[in-house]
């Protein structure tokens, strides 16, 4: 927690950090499992690719939301649960990056065509505000705070929104016949999520 002079105003960073994490697991939680089974009915990759980066992102601001709540407790943050939410964070975009990538390119090599589906349409929609949202206010807040654990998800909310737009995109090249375009959306979006990973962790 920052030791500046007004003790009250890093409580209330930490606060504000501790409701953006949890404000954070109801969303990808509630949107994360409906886009995995919308994915798995209608055979879209990057439609499960997303539920699957929402699961990981729950599960990263669930380790912070306690970071947090100890830090409330506390007064200071605790080094010990910074790394650990920061660990499960990095090591969940890497492997959303590797499922992403690996299920594309099975989707390629073997065929296949995904459905449209109005309700994964809307379910994408809104995650596209939602998270590019929660993104920019976990980013902020983190140099505030000084967690780079809670930067880290951040980045990992906004793979989470740029596989939102690819899924919107993966809708519209289906009904004009591109069935390549989905697994090759996925596959993009895995590889960003990779490098976003891999560098989260050497920082």
């Amino acid at each position: 927690m920052p030791s500046s002079d007004a003790p009250d105003s890093g409580r209330s960073l930490v606060r504000a950090a501790f409701t953006v994490s949890v404000l954070s697991i109801g969303w990808t939680v509630l949107t994360g499992a409906a886009a995995v089974g919308l994915g798995l009915t209608s055979g879209s990759v990057v439609l499960v690719a997303f539920g699957a980066v929402g699961a990981l992102d729950a599960l990263g601001s669930a380790a912070l939301a306690q970071h947090f709540r100890h830090a409330l407790r506390h007064d200071s943050l605790n080094e010990d649960l910074e790394r650990v939410a920061h660990r499960i964070v990095t090591v969940g975009l890497v492997v959303v990056g590797a499922v992403a990538v690996i299920g594309g390119l099975l989707r390629l090599l073997l065929g296949g065509t995904a459905e449209s589906s109005v309700a994964g349409t809307v379910i994408a929609g809104s995650s596209v505000v939602v998270l590019s949202g929660l993104s920019r206010r976990k980013v902020v807040l983190a140099r505030d705070v000084g967690s780079p654990a809670l930067r880290s998800d951040g980045h990992l909310s906004a793979v989470g929104a740029a596989q939102a737009v690819v899924t919107l995109l993966g809708t519209v090249t289906t009904l004009i016949g591109w069935p390549w375009a989905d697994p090759a959306a996925a596959i993009a979006v895995g590889v960003v999520a990779l490098n976003v990973g891999v560098q989260s962790w050497r920082g």
